[in-house]
């Protein structure tokens, strides 16, 4: 799904979130008839929501909803969405549909809170230090547009030639073969998990072509991004 907010247009491919503050112009757009988007919208003056400030001391407009912003997604939480969609198709009555969605709001806050918390509170020293964690937040949030060695150094304020050196050292991969098996880990993952086409898994991976997707994995895996389904 592309959508637009704030300065510009991006890709939202499954495992990320957009957030965005009240009354904020956005346009999102589904690449076909099949794409789905899960949207809560919350009532800043929901009740609800007033009563999680209140008993766990925060400050969701200052933090949580501050300015737009979009979240990598860590993989125990892609369930949690496929459950609520579930939850939200399946038939109810007005009063439960009512229960559901504040039972929904309240727990994606609090989870994508803690997140957003979390990412603040160490986002300097994950820039400078080149973890395994930095790593792949960094490249789970650019799977549409893999980052090239340029952007990977400028971001960990490394050289490149101290990227690759780096990369070889902790990883035994080069930058670009560690962002490859990155990207082919959410392959499999969404082979195995969902039923998305081959097609839309290359494209949000940000594969040009879907033969240049299965030619990577044949490589990675010894076998076709479609033998990986059957085998799940």
């Amino acid at each position: 799904m592309d959508y637009e907010f704030g300065p510009g247009g991006e890709r939202l491919v499954l495992g990320q979130a957009a957030i965005l503050p009240p009354g904020e112009s956005h346009l999102y757009l589904g690449r076909d008839d099949d794409c789905e988007v899960l949207v809560l919208d919350i009532d800043a003056e929901d009740p609800c929501l007033l009563a999680l400030e209140r008993c766990c001391t925060l400050e969701l407009r200052e933090s949580l909803f501050a300015v737009p912003r979009t979240l990598s997604l860590p993989p125990s939480l892609v369930p949690l969405v496929e459950m609520a969609a579930h939850q939200l198709k399946a038939p109810r009555t007005q009063a439960q549909a009512t229960l559901l969605n504040h039972q929904l709001g309240m727990l994606f806050v609090s989870q994508l809170s803690e997140l957003v918390a979390a990412r603040h509170t160490g986002e300097e020293s994950r820039r400078d230090r080149l973890t395994t964690e930095a790593l792949n937040a960094f490249i789970d949030a650019h799977l549409a547009r893999p980052p090239d060695n340029p952007t990977l150094a400028d971001h960990f304020h490394l050289s490149q030639s101290q990227l690759h050196l780096r990369c070889l050292r902790d990883f035994g991969v080069t930058p670009q073969q560690y962002v490859m098996n990155r990207r082919l880990s959410w392959a499999r993952y969404w082979l195995r998990e969902t039923p998305r086409s081959v097609s839309e898994i290359a494209f949000d991976l940000g594969f040009s072509e879907v033969s240049s997707f299965s030619r990577a994995y044949r490589r990675r895996a010894g076998h076709s991004p479609s033998e990986e389904r059957k085998s799940g």
